[in-house]
């Protein structure tokens, strides 16, 4: 991986199937966005939370893709279906690989 990002959506109780309805829409231009290397799903049953694992040239293009999403309305359109509403979305911006550790 170049640019780990991780970003976990923690979905109220019974929108889960819905939120990731919604991933399988806004996913696609996520993966074609540029700078995107690619982005994994997964999901924690026990906390009932989806957390994609993005792989990015630099974590200026993941900036710039996140302020795409604010600017086309997703995160608030996302907004009641996570618990906590769109300020509980996590992003873990990792960066590159160390290793040297």
């Amino acid at each position: 991986m170049k640019n780990l990002v991780i970003v976990s959506f923690p979905a109220k109780p019974d929108t889960l199937e819905d939120l990731k309805n919604s991933m399988k829409e806004a996913l696609p231009d996520t993966r074609n966005f540029e700078g995107c290397i690619s982005v994994d799903t997964y999901i924690d049953k026990s906390t009932n939370t989806l957390h994609l694992i993005e792989d990015w040239e630099s974590l200026e293009h993941q900036a710039k893709y996140l302020n795409w999403r604010v600017e086309t309305g997703l995160l608030t359109a996302m907004d009641p279906l996570l618990e906590g509403g769109a300020g509980s979305i996590n992003v873990a911006l990792c960066g590159p690989k160390y290793e040297d550790i």
